[in-house]
């Protein structure tokens, strides 16, 4: 009798979920749906979207670092060029004073 009794239930209970699972879905459910499966759409393409922004925005960055390090180098030879300058003024100028003091 308990085997009966659980194979009634599991008929019953499968039985209500076989109707639920056809079940004809009101106007207004089916809108709910149709707007939500519209946002999640929505969502998805302004996920894309960001991502696509972020990834323009590393490259942007990685193009403004390495603009920085030319600089940088640019920077670095140019003082060095400077004080090599500098450099051969000062001995120009010292060769110039040893001239005149012979």
């Amino acid at each position: 009798m308990n085997k009966f009794k659980m194979a009634l239930g599991a008929a019953g209970l499968g039985m209500l979920l076989m109707t639920g699972c056809s079940a004809q879905l009101s106007q207004a459910d089916k809108d709910l749906m149709n707007e939500a499966l519209q946002a999640s759409k929505s969502a998805s393409q302004s996920a894309q979207t960001a991502e696509a922004a972020a990834t323009r925005a590393e490259s942007a960055a990685a193009k403004a670092d390495a603009a920085a390090a030319r600089a940088e180098a640019a920077a670095t030879a140019a003082q060095t060029s400077a004080d090599q300058a500098k450099d051969s003024a000062d001995k120009a100028l010292k060769a110039f004073e040893m001239g005149l003091k012979k």
